[in-house]
Parts: structure tokens; C-alpha cells; sequence
């Protein structure tokens, strides 16, 4: 089953309770690994089987597999919780949540599975700690070290709850460390997930985020980045950075998934941007007032960096740089695109269609000059292109390191 998210909105399989995303990127596609909620009739949270979705482009999703209960050692279950994965050795693993008690381990030899259980038993059987064991979630560190995150907050499960990790055993389902409580400024949620940037971890539930240099704290709060109240992960695909969340869909016990880029300020911030929160990623409108240039999504030879207005920029652009912004709808015929940007030196954006050596639509020349803020002007070229739906590429060319500071484009209302 395959579906395209024609609605250029969130989320990105509307009405069919796909949630608690972890995606992760294999063999240059994305994976889904997903919760399941049953139907929005339901009262209280039923959930009988996990679903793998997987997509080229981060808007057309096709169903790969369904694990059922009844295939593990779990047996017939409505409490199927949140799951993630991880690959090592050419095998592929998911960790899943056996209600809210335990967490078991299933194995393929595809991202997109058929899984099977891969031990008849539970990884964590409620017993290696002193609080319930499960919302697994898996991170690997930069020494290749696997890790697994789980557990609840003491508001709901009492003393001695809160998150736990554990480090893996090489074959990925056995537990080579003892779990050890992570200290944290804040009171745990459910379902927490870890990522790294710039060697600093960060340890996210819902929206809210907290950052350590120590792997197990502590870990201070950061804030909130607005996203979602419910459970999401962090991944990388093609140079961007998305964080996947959790939609009420209509409502908290039926939920989606949605995706939206996420940008990292010079202090270790986290800012994402609350028309993709709305829209989703990888699809635009030439309608909008404009297009930021950190939306892309694809890139290359080109950093995304805080600018001074407290937005962002993609710099370090170098002659054969490129962007890539597919799904452009409403291009007008023949349509202006206007650039606002801070020219380096003398640098030409080549506007191509569908590829990077694609149709050329246009070349807008950009110079330092007169009148600009802190270098930063608004330059225009008219395309000739045809109406409707445009796959674009800005390919960049000058002579330097650092040619241009790109903040964001629009196109003249047609």
C-alpha cells in the first residue's frame, strides 16, 4: 500500500492512527518504525500491532510490514507501545514496548522487515530496575557503542521512576551494562529519545529538550521547540534535520505522525518553524510570502548557520553548492523569484528544473553593494518556465570558499 500526501499538510498518513514515530534512514530511504492506534472511537489507548512505513522522499509513504502480537512471545495484546530500531551486522532490530511493563526485541533481515522475535522473551522483563521498562529508544554513540533509553515518570509509577539506559551487547539483544538512572533538572515523561549534535547530547520527550555533555547527565532543560505534546525522534536525511512527532488526529487517543525541520542556534537551541510544524516538510507554495532557504531538501557543499535576525541562513557556499526544493506548487508562468541574501563576492544562482544540471529556467546575478543591512539585499530574476509545479534546484557559481549568505526566496504572485 502506498500513499502521497497530496495535501501539503501534516500529517503525513492522515486518519489511520500511525504514531510514536522513530524514523531512521537505511539504504538512502527513510523508515517509519510506528505505534499503532486502533480508531478515534476508542476511549482509552488500543493499539493490537506496530506498522513499518518507508519513503524515498519524506512525503509518499508505503506500508512495508505489520508485527503483530501474536507472532512474539507477547501473544494477543492491545497494548502494543511505542517502538524503535536500529541495524548492526546486516541485521535489523526492533525494540517494542510490551504494554507499559516490558520491552522485547524482534529481528529481519530488511529495515522493512518481516521481523520475528528474536529471543521469545522480553530484552527488559520489569525486573532490571525498579520502575516499568518500557518506551525503548535506541542511540548509537560516535564510538559505535548501542544504547537503550526506556522508562516512565514518577508521577505516574512512583519512587524510583524515571528515565534508565543501558548499553547493548554487540549482538543487539543482550544487555551488556547494568540500567542507570539519568539525572535530569526536570521530571520525566514517557517515551524520551537521545540524539547528538556537535557533541552535545540532547535528550528530548514531547517537545521539551534537555543537554548534557555526559551521556548519562546531567542533563539540564533547554525549553520547549513547539512541535508536539506527544512522542517524536530526531533524524538527519540529506543534509537536513527533522524531528518526526506525534499528531492528535482528532484526538490523544488516535494519533498521526508529522515531520518538520529543526535548526540548531549558535548556543545549542533548538528552533524549528510553525508553518512546516502546520504544512509538513518537502512540499511548498509559491503563494507563501516566502520560502527560507534552510527548508531544503536536499544540499550540497552549503551549512545552515544562524543569521542575525535570529533566523537562518545557508552559508559556506562554494562554486557547484546546491539546494534542492521539490513540490514548489502554483508557480506562476514565466514567474519573478526574488532572493534575499548577502552576497560574499560576485555570485551567480543558477535556477534549474527537476535536476541539478536540469533545464535551466534562469541565472540571477548577485554583487555586493549599496543599501543592503548588514550586507543583505533583495535581488530579482524572471524565470521562463511553465505554469504549475516546479522540482527546484539553485545551483550556485563564483570563485571562493564562501561566496553568498542565502536567507530565504519568494516568487511574484501570478
Amino acid at each position: 500500500m502506498e500513499l502521497s500526501n497530496k495535501a501539503l499538510k501534516n500529517p503525513i498518513i492522515p486518519g489511520r492512527g500511525v504514531c510514536d514515530p522513530h524514523i531512521h534512514i537505511f539504504n538512502n530511504r527513510a523508515y517509519l518504525y510506528a505505534s499503532h492506534d486502533l480508531s478515534p472511537q476508542n476511549e482509552l489507548w488500543h493499539m493490537e500491532d506496530w506498522q513499518i512505513w518507508s519513503s524515498p522522499d519524506l512525503v509518499n509513504w508505503k506500508l512495508e510490514s505489520t508485527l503483530r502480537p501474536e507472532d512474539l512471545y507477547m501473544g494477543p495484546s492491545h497494548q502494543c507501545w511505542a517502538v524503535d530500531a536500529a541495524t548492526r551486522n546486516g541485521k535489523y532490530f526492533l525494540y517494542f514496548s510490551d504494554g507499559n511493563q516490558r520491552t522485547g526485541v524482534a529481528v529481519s533481515d530488511a529495515p522493512g522487515g518481516p521481523f520475528t522475535d528474536a529471543l521469545g522473551k522480553p530484552l527488559l522483563d520489569g525486573t532490571l530496575t525498579t520502575t516499568t521498562e518500557y518506551d525503548p529508544a535506541i542511540f548509537i554513540d560516535d564510538d559505535g557503542s548501542a544504547h537503550i533509553l526506556f522508562g516512565g515518570p514518577a508521577w505516574a509509577y512512583g519512587p524510583g521512576a524515571g528515565y534508565y539506559m543501558a548499553e547493548l551487547g554487540d549482538d543487539m539483544t543482550s544487555i551488556k551494562s547494568a540500567p542507570r538512572l539519568i539525572e535530569v533538572n526536570h521530571d520525566a515523561d514517557d517515551k524520551a529519545s537521545l540524539h547528538k549534535h556537535n557533541g552535545t547530547y540532547y535528550l528530548t520527550w514531547a517537545s521539551f529538550y534537555a543537554t548534557s555533555t555526559n551521556l548519562y547527565g546531567p542533563y539540564t532543560l533547554r525549553g520547549n521547540f513547539g512541535a508536539s505534546p506527544d512522542h517524536g525522534s530526531f533524524f538527519s536525511f540529506n543534509g537536513q534535520d527533522f524531528n518526526a512527532f506525534t499528531i492528535f488526529d482528532p484526538h490523544f487517543v488516535h494519533r498521526a505522525t508529522g515531520i518538520t525541520y529543526i535548526h540548531y542556534r549558535d548556543n545549542g537551541e533548538i528552533a524549528t518553524d510553525g508553518l512546516i510544524v502546520e504544512m509538513g516538510v518537502g512540499q511548498y507554495d509559491a503563494q507563501w510570502n516566502k520560502i527560507e532557504a534552510e527548508w531544503f531538501m536536499a544540499a550540497h557543499n552549503c551549512v545552515k548557520r544562524e543569521n542575525p535576525r535570529l533566523g537562518f541562513d545557508m552559508t559556506d557556499i562554494q562554486d557547484g553548492s546546491y539546494l534542492y526544493y521539490p513540490k514548489i506548487r502554483n508557480v506562476p508562468k514565466n514567474a519573478l523569484i526574488h532572493f534575499y541574501a548577502s552576497p560574499k563576492v560576485e555570485t551567480k544562482i543558477e535556477i534549474r528544473s527537476g535536476a541539478v544540471d536540469g533545464a535551466l529556467l534562469g541565472t540571477a546575478e548577485l554583487a555586493p553593494g549599496f543599501m543592503a543591512w548588514k550586507g543583505y539585499k533583495s535581488f530579482t530574476t524572471q524565470l521562463e518556465n511553465a505554469a504549475g509545479e516546479l522540482d527546484l534546484y539553485l545551483v550556485f557559481r563564483g570563485a571562493g570558499k564562501s561566496l553568498i549568505d542565502l536567507d530565504w526566496f519568494s516568487f511574484a504572485k501570478g
